[in-house]
């Protein structure tokens, strides 16, 4: 059997990830995907500034250092993030962090992931609540797509917790690159089991359907699954790590890339949340037009706000571009606006962070449409009950 000529992988799925020669990616260059990569928090800026480029940059040296917020033990990773984050050590390096973080957006006590994390707990606990209480409602909870909107929004409440434990525990260098796959898992697995709850709602519970009709979404999801599962288990963490930012402003991040790979994860996402469209037809041939009408308007808006929150994040980089003038003049009397960052809370709604807010109500919104057409549907089926 001949093997990949890296010395790594399936003969059949070369990765060029020999650990002896680690990929070096050139200052300003980001992979080789056949269109132009998003700059978001998943994939960073262009252009890096370089250690000692701007005053007070750091760079990647910055990681586990005492002056990095993102340095957090993992047993109070948690309670940094999510709470308060204060400097710790000796009452000189307490005194020397305090100091430092003076010029910083988020406060002497604050996280850059702190909205970040709040938003997916909010989401978390605000979609397990819904169900829990769901079967006690009179919402539909006996026929198929009933019980999948049910287990659906099971899925998306843990999907919201995962999330939640990627930006807490996912701010420990070590645990980072795990919690960075279990979170993209995460969302491959609630986006394959709302787009499965989609085809019972439109096909009336799968009646006289083929069975890969069923399993199309799951299949999408297990190929990106297992792909990107490989990938991180051969893959030193190192090769995939990039960071960039200024710590005592509070900017500093560091995240897991994808590097060349990032076009085939989002195209995977692209596949399953358009992949409504394709059930256009069915809906408005087997539901009545409320439903119809309500599914197919709900799943519009849904995927516009993603696609807002997705340029938001990934091309306007608003507010972050503000923070990053500010950044370049030192000086906090023209920062950008307070609405976008509190030093009291220590928080800061960065791009990721109003991607994730539109993307939690672009979930809401999906979910909302589905239970019409669910009701509408089981109402027109059996009007007497």
């Amino acid at each position: 059997m001949k093997r990949s000529p890296t010395g790594n992988g399936l003969p059949f799925l070369p990765l060029d990830l020999n650990p002896l020669e680690p990929k070096r990616v050139p200052q300003g260059v980001f992979g080789s995907a056949p269109l132009p990569e998003f700059h978001g928090a998943d994939a960073p800026p262009l252009l890096q500034p370089k250690p000692g480029e701007v005053p007070g940059e750091e760079g990647a040296a910055c990681i586990g250092t005492d002056d990095d917020q993102y340095s957090n033990r993992w047993y109070d990773a948690c309670w940094r993030v999510l709470i308060s984050n204060p400097p710790r050590g000796d009452k000189a390096a307490v005194a020397r962090i305090t100091e430092r973080r003076k010029l910083s957006f988020l406060g002497t006590n604050g996280h850059i992931e702190r909205m970040s994390a709040w938003i997916h707990l909010v989401g978390g606990v605000g979609f397990l609540l819904f169900a829990l209480i769901r079967p006690a409602t009179t919402l539909d909870s006996t026929s198929l797509a009933g019980r999948l909107s049910t287990y659906t929004s099971v899925v998306i409440a843990v999907t919201f917790a995962v999330s939640t434990c990627y930006h807490t525990l996912g701010t420990v260098r070590w645990l980072a690159p795990v919690t960075r796959m279990l979170d993209h898992g995460a969302i491959d697995l609630a986006l394959a089991v709302a787009c499965t709850t989609d085809v019972a709602v439109v096909t009336l519970d799968f009646d006289d359907v083929p069975w890969q009709t069923a399993v199309d979404a799951a299949g999408v999801a297990l190929v990106i699954l297992c792909f990107f599962s490989y990938r991180r288990l051969v893959l030193p963490p190192e090769d995939t790590e990039l960071a960039w930012g200024d710590c005592r402003l509070g900017l500093f991040r560091f995240v897991h890339a994808d590097f060349e790979y990032s076009a085939l994860r989002s195209a995977s996402y692209i596949v399953l949340s358009f992949g409504f469209v394709s059930l256009v037809p069915a809906a408005l041939r087997n539901l009545s037009s409320t439903a119809a009408a309500t599914l197919i308007v709900c799943n519009g808006v849904s995927l516009i706000l993603l696609i807002v929150g997705m340029y938001i994040d990934n091309v306007l980089l608003w507010p972050d571009k503000l923070y990053e003038d500010a950044a370049k003049r030192f000086d906090q009397k023209r920062a950008p606006p307070w609405v976008c960052h509190n030093t009291s809370c220590g928080c800061m709604m960065t791009s990721h962070a109003w991607w994730h807010v539109f993307s939690l109500i672009s979930v809401v919104t999906l979910t909302v449409g589905r239970e019409v057409a669910i009701f509408e549907t089981e109402f027109h089926q059996n009007p007497h009950t």
